[in-house]
């Protein structure tokens, strides 16, 4: 009875709270801490949520800071920098829980000052172009349709407004945590229910698996705004200056090492796949060190606890028969060819834009802004933006990248980075 975990409030609901720990999402008690916010770290204990973290920075810093096998880790790392006579090296990964992991336990503070830590396009709600989410807009509007999505989109701010505005304004808009919420809400509901789907190849074959449960349902349909991830890779690699690449370890979970090695052997840049604890991250940094001094060419597998040369062949069956691949404009870059996940004809009665003749709008022509979240993609420090904190902040966003909990800003703000 003495277990307890640290998690972070992402919903408070009357006298319930939703807390994610390390993105598991779980329903407490708020009885004893009335006053918590959205935001807020809290300790749990036995379903209730019994104090709210004073230091979480500090909390987080000191698991790293004081573990024996993380400090023989960066003992090891300075020692290899030292070979690198200052040269700055700049690494970028490509996951959000990679960057949450970075910034929650100080990583950046811990590591040689040569050594440039990135966040890269590892978002799929920042990354969603604004057109993709107008289209849940307009069917939004419809009469009988109830729209169902993730938290973290229906606040992204658009020229057209947001899914959230129209859910105060009356449309039927709500709030899930599994793709199969929905399906479920349309086998007792009378209304078209209409998923918008996004996410990376950990999320798409959740869809696939759930239109294949669909047969007999006939009034469900997905908007997918699901795209795969080494496109995005490839685009980085060959416009932005990058020395090595921590790739994404639950991606590589399902598509497996191939795709990665394939991508890499033309670019000659060193790429670990990693995973999510701040040992693996450091193990990880080492790693890319190494490969750059040429002494572990071949140690590209850091997560191979998890990782197999051939990933989940389950899953990329789903997403070989459900989907095909088009090009797509990205947030922040340009239209990446083969990147977005649509349903393949034979599903198309389960695709919402050929079902309500849904027409994607015209990119809006550009304005000044002074929100940066496309460069933030690609590098950028979110403490660069005039923004930040200040105009921008989770309650009042100016960007998708304060809005999700993956985005780097939101990720920068709450942990005080």
């Amino acid at each position: 009875m003495c277990v307890a975990a640290v998690g972070m409030v992402t919903a408070v609901q009357g006298k319930r709270a939703i807390v994610s720990f390390k993105g598991a999402l779980q329903e407490v008690s708020l009885a004893l801490l009335p006053h918590v916010k959205i935001g807020d770290h809290v300790v749990v204990h036995a379903g209730f949520a019994a104090e709210i973290v004073k230091d979480v920075p500090k909390l987080y810093q000191d698991v790293v800071a004081t573990d024996a096998r993380a400090r023989q880790i960066l003992d090891a790392i300075e020692r290899e920098t030292k070979n690198f006579s200052g040269q700055k090296i700049r690494i970028m990964n490509f996951c959000g829980s990679h960057e949450n992991t970075v910034v929650q336990y100080g990583l950046r503070d811990l590591l040689p000052e040569c050594i440039e830590l990135v966040s890269g396009p590892g978002c799929p709600v920042c990354v969603t172009a604004a057109e993709e989410i107008a289209l849940g807009l307009e069917v939004a509007r419809r009469e009988n349709v109830t729209l169902t999505t993730f938290g973290d989109l229906i606040r992204v701010p658009t020229p057209w407004g947001s899914l959230e505005q129209l859910q105060e304004e009356g449309a039927d808009v709500r709030v899930i945590y599994d793709i199969s919420q929905a399906l479920q809400l349309a086998r007792v509901s009378e209304r078209e229910i209409v998923h918008f789907a996004i996410g990376f190849e950990t999320t798409a074959p959740l869809t696939a698996s759930v239109i294949r449960e669909a047969q007999n349902i006939d009034n469900f349909s997905i908007i997918s705004s699901h795209r795969v991830t080494p496109p995005a890779i490839e685009y980085v690699l060959a416009n932005y200056q990058v020395d090595a690449v921590l790739c994404p370890g639950h991606v590589a979970m399902i598509i497996g090492v191939e795709p990665f090695r394939s991508l890499f052997n033309n670019r000659r840049i060193p790429y670990v796949i990693s995973g999510f604890e701040p040992i693996d991250l450091l193990q990880g940094v080492l790693f890319l060190l190494q490969q750059l001094l040429g002494k572990m060419s071949a140690n590209n597998n850091q997560y191979s606890r998890v990782v197999e040369e051939k990933g989940n062949e389950l899953a990329q069956s789903l997403l070989t028969n459900v989907f095909t691949l088009t090009d797509a404009y990205w947030r922040g870059f340009d239209i990446l060819p083969a990147s977005r996940l649509i349903l393949r004809p034979e599903y198309q009665q389960f695709d919402a834009q050929y079902r309500f003749g849904l027409q994607m709008p015209s990119k809006p022509e550009a304005t000044e802004t002074l929100c940066i979240c496309n460069a933030i993609l690609s590098g950028a420090n979110p403490r660069e933006c005039s923004l930040f904190a200040k105009a921008c902040t989770p309650e009042h966003p100016s960007g998708p990248c304060m809005v999700s909990r993956e985005g780097a800003c939101h990720i920068s703000y709450h942990n005080r980075e």
